[in-house]
């Protein structure tokens, strides 16, 4: 059996065992959604009965457990390792405390200090002037920081609506998955490999009606981690390309992070202090079901990795 298929099963065992357990602790610690709660921006959220949001605690064992267990030792593996869990750490804190835009950017740009610190970087960029590559040289470092940031606060945005975030994370995966192994990049396929399985072992749980939510920390160590997978292998002959396949992947979440952000900022607001007026509410306020939104942004997430996938076979 290859490394990537059992990273997967293992995960996708591990959130199955986990998601209860996670869920169990949540709701006697208190850390819910109650009805009526609200966003940092004073809007009622659409919880229906008090929910844990500890997800996050099932996905960060589930995910890394396997991916460090099934790697070889190496500074990368041990940066990314790092970066996940201050994440986690921090955003556990918003879960329970519900700390303000600045602290939850700080630990944000701490988890991406260690990854980078460990290696990770993007180095090179396809040219598209002319032929061959560009070396980003200084712009590496910042391009590296913007790539992380972008992709972790996506994953968070778009985690608003039962399951949403999961399905989409178990597709986009799969998909880069499979994108990095024919490129020859087998540790960032392992690491890939076990988001997809753990967000589909979690899945179930938080499918509607969600027995337990993402949770802050469940989100944001997600797109971390996928952030980080994608980067891992960015050499010449592969920056390009997997990078591509996980833009196109995640449209629906990039779109809505920077949709988000332009709006927050047009409207005097912070573009990290969250709302309810991303996309699938929009929809959801339109009269669209929550179901509705659900499968129909799976759907093009199927069809944007289907995409992306031949693009990677034709290359």
């Amino acid at each position: 059996m290859s490394k990537p298929l059992l990273a997967f099963l293992i995960s996708l065992g591990l959130a199955v065992i986990l998601t209860p357990l996670a869920m169990i602790f949540g709701r006697k610690a208190g850390i819910t959604d109650k009805v009526g709660d609200t966003t940092p921006s004073g809007q009622t959220k659409i919880t229906k009965k008090p929910t844990a949001r500890t997800g996050g605690l099932a996905l960060i064992f589930a995910i890394l457990l396997p991916f460090l267990f099934l790697n070889l030792p190496s500074s990368k593996a041990i940066g990314i390792t790092g970066g996940a869990i201050i994440i986690f750490i921090v955003m556990l804190l918003d879960d329970i405390y519900g700390l303000g835009p600045i602290p939850k950017l700080l630990g944000q740009l701490a988890a991406a200090t260690a990854a980078i610190l460990g290696g990770l970087r993007i180095v090179y960029l396809t040219n598209i002037f002319g032929q061959g590559w560009l070396n980003l040289e200084w712009l590496s470092i910042p391009l590296t920081y913007f790539w992380i940031l972008t992709v972790t606060n996506a994953m968070n945005f778009i985690d608003g609506l039962d399951g949403l975030a999961a399905g989409i994370t178990v597709i986009a995966t799969i998909a880069s998955a499979f994108a990095s192994s024919s490129r020859g990049i087998f540790p960032p396929t392992i690491l890939l490999a076990s988001i997809a399985g753990g967000a589909l072992g979690f899945l179930p749980f938080n499918f509607k009606p969600a027995k337990i939510f993402m949770g802050d920390s469940g989100a944001h160590l997600i797109g971390f981690l996928i952030a980080t997978a994608t980067i891992w292998g960015t050499s010449k002959a592969t920056s390009a390309v997997v990078i591509g396949v996980v833009i196109l992947c995640l449209g629906i979440p990039m779109f809505d992070v920077f949709f988000s952000a332009i709006r927050r900022m047009l409207s005097g607001k912070s573009p990290l202090k969250g709302d309810m007026d991303n996309i699938h509410y929009i929809l959801v306020k339109k009269g669209w079901s929550e179901t509705s939104v659900v499968l129909v942004f799976y759907l093009i997430t199927a069809i944007l990795s289907a995409i992306a996938l031949s693009f990677t076979v034709l290359r």
